[in-house]
């Protein structure tokens, strides 16, 4: 017995790229090549300098996060602060304007110590926030504590015994 032909052509795989009709994968090259190379010059590896400065630039214009809670008798304003003390804090009032700043140093390397890459953040940082009315100036207070601090606002006696609850009719 032999063996029967088949009828059903059988396509090869060819080596060249297919082409949509229009040329959309030439014309669209350029521009894939440019991407390609962008995402190079950005690629944040170890040792690329050009990322690195571009990251610091990043990183130099972050102010701490914040929080302003307000709870029953006072304002409680949380800001991050990681490896921050109190000495290298400052905070101001003036015209209802909150003024937190600080400076966070650098630590030195030791003799035969060099970084590999650091992705911590150094530098100055000022950051003002608009106090609600109805607060006891003269009692405001803060602590810095685990990377947090919290400034205590009070309310004044006023703004508490004004605060009142209004109701909700269901439509």
């Amino acid at each position: 017995m032999g063996k029967k032909k088949s009828s059903v052509p059988v396509e090869t795989a060819s080596p060249r790229r297919q082409l949509s009709p229009f040329g959309a994968n030439d014309m669209l090259a350029p521009f894939s090549r440019l991407r390609d190379e962008f995402d190079r010059m950005f690629d944040d590896r170890p040792g690329n300098a050009l990322a690195s400065r571009w990251m610091q630039k990043f990183y130099d214009n972050v102010d701490p996060l914040v929080e302003l809670r307000d709870k029953k008798d006072e304002y409680e304003l949380v800001a991050e602060v990681p490896g921050m003390g109190s000495d290298d804090i400052e905070i101001k009032l003036s015209d209802s304007m909150l003024r937190i700043s600080g400076e966070k140093t650098e630590t030195h390397e030791e003799d035969g110590e060099s970084f590999m890459f650091s992705e911590r953040q150094y530098g100055s940082f000022e950051r003002l926030i608009k106090l609600p009315n109805g607060i006891d100036d003269k009692k405001i207070s803060a602590d810095v504590k685990d990377g947090l601090l919290i400034v205590h606002i009070p309310k004044s006696p006023e703004a508490i015994q004004k605060e009142r609850k209004i109701p909700i009719r269901a439509s």
